[in-house]
C-alpha cells in the first residue's frame, strides 16, 4: 500500500472551514490515482476477503462540511491501483433520501463484497470523477495495524528511556518520572519514612498520573484479545522484551502488573492513585523532577486491582517461564480481596489533591467488581465460596442488571460471559447470561440491522460523550460476545459479527469524518488518519504537535464538549454545534480549549480497541 505519511499536507480545507476542523480530502494526492473525496468512506486499511464490504457515500446537510455537496453516479467501479476496473455495481439511497440525524448527511450504499481477490483498490465515481481512499483486502489486513495500537503501551511507559530500536525516530525521550521510586504519601508529604517505590508502568492516557481503579477498563479487555485469537500474537511488536519466546503483548501486560505489584500494600490495600499535585508540567517529560504522591487506602482500587490480579494468574500460568510470577499474582489477588472483604468500604478517598481523574467508585461499582473478581478466583482455585459471592452479586452488574447487555464494563464484564463455560457453572445463572445474550441480539437497541446507521455503526445517542469511542469498541466487542457465548442461531452469529466488523470500520475512515481514529498511520497505509492528539509527551508546544507517534486512540466525537477559545485564540464555539458524530476536531490545546474532551488518548481507549480488532487480525 502507498505511503501517506506526507500527503495530508495536500488536504484543502476550503477557505471556509473552522478552525482545527478534521482535514477534508481532495485533490491529486498520489501520483497515477485520480482526485481523491472526503465523500465516498471506506476502511482505508482494508476488508478481509470473505466480509461484507460497503463504501458509503455521503452528501453532508448540517454540519462544518455542509457545503461539500456531492451526488455519487448511478454505478461505481473498484478499481485496482493499475488502474483496472475490477466490479461494477449499482448505488443505494440509504433510508430514502432523509438526513442521518447523528451526522447530518444523506447518503448511499455501494456494496463490492464480490471483490474478495488480495490486492490494493480504490473505489471510483466515475460520474464526478474521484476516488476514494486506496484499500487493501487480504486476510492480514489488520495485523500491522493492531501492532500499531499495541506498540502505543510502549510509548505510555514511565520510568525507563524510550529509545531506540525499540521507539522510532522521532520518539524518543529519556527516563520520565523516575522519581516515582521515591512516591511520597500526600497525606503526610514531609514523612520521608512513607516513601514507596512506585516506578514503573504506564502513563494513564495524556497525563501522566497512573490510577489503579481505571486499569479495569485496560488489562482485562487486553487478556481477553489474546486469550480470543492467541495466534494473533506474537514477538514482532519490537519492545525490548521481544524474542523471549513468550507473547509482546503479555511481556506489555506485565510492565503494568509489575507497576500494580508495587503499588499494593502488604496487607493487601492498594492506594486510590498516584501522581502530581498541581499542573506545573515540564517538557520533555524527563526535566519534570516534582515530587509524585501516592493517596489513601481505597477498597474500590483494592477489588478492581484483585480482579486484575486474578485475571492475570489464569493467563500466566500457561507459561512455564511465568508460573511463579502467576501464583505469586494469585496471592496477591486473595490478599486484596481479602482486605477488601474485611475493612469498612471507601467512596470518597480520592479528594482530588492529586491530579487529574477522580478514581473513587461508588458502591455499585464495588459490587460488580467484587463479582468479577470472584469469577476470575472461583475459576482459579475452585474454593465455592467465591462462587457464593458469583450468584450473589451477578444480578448487579450492568450487563445482567438493565435491558440489554451494557457495553460499559464490557471489557471486565466478559468474565460473565466466560463463566458460562466453566464446569462448575450454576446452571441457572448460566441460563440467565445466556437469556439476556440472546435477548440483546434481538434487540434493535442494542445490535439493529446495518440499515439502522447510515455510517452501520448505531451507537446510542448519548454514547456520543468524552470517550465515545470506548463504547464505540465495547458496542463491537459485545456483539462477538453475544455470537460466541449467547447461544444463538447461525444467521444471527452472522449479523453480530457483520456489526462487529463494521464498528471496526468505523475507526479507520467509515464515518461521518472519514477520518481515522488513530493517529498519524500513513505508514500503514491512512490517507487520512489523526494528526494531534492531547498528550502531554506530545502536546502543541513540542516538535510531536501534528507528529505523535503512530497507533494512538483518541476520545473520539464529543456532544457535550465543554471547551472555549483562549484569549486571541480561534474559535472552538463551532464544535458545539456540529451533528453529534461530528462533534470533534483534530487539535491538543490545553485549558481553556481543553481539548483533551475529544483529542485525548487513554490505555482504556486503546485496550477496548485492540480487544476489538484482534477478532479480525490475523
Amino acid at each position: 500500500m502507498p505511503f501517506f505519511g506526507a500527503m495530508l499536507l495536500l488536504l484543502g480545507q476550503g477557505a471556509e472551514a473552522p478552525p482545527y476542523s478534521v482535514a477534508q480530502m481532495s485533490g491529486i494526492t498520489v501520483k497515477g490515482l485520480p482526485p481523491i473525496t472526503s465523500r465516498i468512506h471506506v476502511d482505508q486499511f482494508g476488508y478481509l476477503p470473505s466480509e461484507t464490504k460497503t463504501a458509503v457515500l455521503s452528501d453532508p446537510q448540517v454540519g462544518f462540511n455542509a457545503e461539500a455537496v456531492y451526488t455519487p453516479g448511478k454505478s461505481l467501479h473498484v478499481k485496482s491501483l493499475a488502474g483496472k476496473t475490477v466490479f461494477t455495481g449499482s448505488v443505494v439511497i440509504w433510508n430514502g433520501g432523509k438526513t442521518h440525524q447523528d451526522s447530518g448527511d444523506r447518503g448511499w450504499w455501494f456494496d463490492f463484497s464480490k471483490v474478495t481477490t488480495p490486492g490494493e483498490y480504490y473505489v471510483y465515481d466515475p460520474a464526478n470523477k474521484v476516488r476514494s481512499a486506496v484499500f487493501s483486502i487480504k486476510a492480514t489486513v489488520f495485523a500491522p495495524v493492531m501492532r500499531a495500537a499495541i506498540r502505543t503501551f510502549y510509548y505510555q511507559r514511565l520510568g525507563v528511556d524510550i529509545k531506540t530500536p525499540y521507539a522510532e525516530q522521532p520518539w524518543t525521550e529519556k527516563a520520565a518520572l523516575t522519581q516515582d521510586s521515591r512516591a511520597r504519601n500526600v497525606l503526610a508529604k514531609d514523612d520521608a519514612s512513607q516513601e514507596r517505590d512506585l516506578s514503573g508502568g504506564w502513563m494513564d492516557a495524556g497525563d501522566t498520573n497512573k490510577y489503579p481503579p481505571f486499569n479495569a477498563d485496560v488489562l482485562h479487555p487486553l487478556l481477553y484479545a489474546y486469550k480470543a485469537n492467541p495466534k494473533a500474537f506474537g514477538e514482532g511488536n519490537g519492545i525490548p522484551e521481544s524474542k523471549n519466546g513468550r507473547p509482546d503483548i503479555l511481556d506489555e501486560i506485565k510492565v503494568q502488573l509489575d507497576w500494580l505489584v508495587k503499588m499494593q500494600f502488604p496487607d493487601g490495600a492498594v492506594p486510590v492513585k498516584m501522581g502530581n499535585i498541581d499542573y506545573n508540567g515540564k517538557w520533555p517529560l524527563s526535566e519534570d523532577k516534582r515530587t509524585r504522591y501516592y493517596g489513601p487506602k481505597d477498597s474500590g482500587a483494592a477489588i478492581y486491582t484483585a480482579a486484575n490480579f486474578a485475571h492475570a494468574a489464569r493467563v500466566y500460568r500457561n507459561f512455564p517461564a511465568w508460573m511463579g510470577f502467576a501464583e505469586d499474582l494469585k496471592r496477591r489477588a486473595i490478599l486484596s480481596y481479602n482486605w477488601f472483604e474485611n475493612n469498612p468500604p471507601t467512596f470518597k478517598s480520592d479528594t482530588g489533591e492529586i491530579k487529574s481523574g477522580i478514581a473513587n467508585k461508588s458502591a455499585e461499582d464495588q459490587d460488580r467488581y467484587h463479582c468479577f473478581t470472584a469469577i476470575h478466583l472461583f475459576e482459579l482455585t475452585g474454593d465455592e465460596k467465591y462462587h457464593r459471592v458469583i450468584k450473589a452479586l451477578a444480578g448487579k452488574t450492568r450487563q445482567l442488571s438493565e435491558p440489554t447487555w451494557s457495553p460499559y464494563d464490557a471489557g471486565a464484564g466478559e468474565a460473565l460471559a466466560e463463566y458460562t463455560t466453566f464446569k462448575k457453572a450454576d446452571p441457572a445463572l448460566v441460563a440467565k447470561i445466556k437469556a439476556q445474550l440472546k435477548r440483546s441480539a434481538a434487540s434493535t437497541a442494542w445490535a439493529p440491522a446495518p440499515s439502522a446507521d447510515l455510517y452501520r455503526a448505531w451507537m446510542v445517542p448519548t454514547s456520543y460523550h468524552w470517550g465515545s469511542n470506548f463504547v464505540r469498541a465495547s458496542y463491537g466487542l459485545s456483539s462477538m460476545v453475544a455470537a460466541k457465548y449467547g447461544g444463538l442461531d447461525a444467521a444471527t452469529k452472522a449479523r453480530l459479527k457483520v456489526r462487529a466488523a463494521d464498528m471496526l470500520h468505523s475507526f479507520h475512515g467509515t464515518n461521518p469524518l472519514n477520518i481515522v481514529y488513530l493517529s498519524n498511520m500513513g505508514k500503514l497505509g491512512a490517507e487520512n488518519s489523526i494528526r494531534s492528539i492531547y498528550h502531554e509527551r506530545y502536546n502543541v508546544n513540542t516538535p510531536f504537535a501534528y507528529d505523535p507517534p503512530p497507533g494512538y486512540i483518541v476520545g473520539g466525537p464529543n456532544q457535550s464538549y465543554s471547551g472555549k477559545a483562549a484569549e486571541g485564540a480561534p474559535s472552538v464555539e463551532w464544535i458545539k454545534t456540529q451533528p453529534r458524530a461530528k462533534a470533534y476536531a483534530d487539535f491538543n490545546r490545553v485549558w481553556p480549549e481543553s481539548s483533551w474532551e475529544l483529542s485525548e488518548n487513554a490505555i482504556y481507549y486503546q485496550s477496548m480497541y485492540v480487544r476489538l480488532i484482534a477478532e479480525f487480525a490475523r
